[in-house]
């Protein structure tokens, strides 16, 4: 995903102010999404606290939501938030 004009590409990180960046990549798949590869307007590659909730932002809409995993991907935060074992009931 790439900034365009119309739609700036911000990166708000835990409570923090949303910061511009200049791309990122957007994976996503049937079990879950993943953001890697974010990187700041300057072109070096963001650093993100591990747990960290993350909120991706194109213009004025919310396109993606996670969490920072330790490989500094950004894992959606359904998926971080699913059960893992048969917590819930099936339909």
């Amino acid at each position: 995903m790439e900034s365009t004009l119309s739609k700036v590409l911000r990166l708000q990180v835990g409570g923090e102010e949303p910061v511009a960046i200049s791309k990122c990549d957007l994976e996503r798949n049937m079990e879950s999404s993943y953001l890697q590869g974010i990187t700041g307007v300057d072109g070096v590659p963001l650093a993100l606290p591990v747990g960290e909730r993350v909120t991706l932002w194109a213009g004025p809409s919310v396109v993606f939501v996670g969490k920072v995993r330790e490989d500094q991907s950004v894992l959606d935060l359904l998926s971080s938030e699913a059960p893992t074992e048969g917590d819930y009931e099936e339909i």
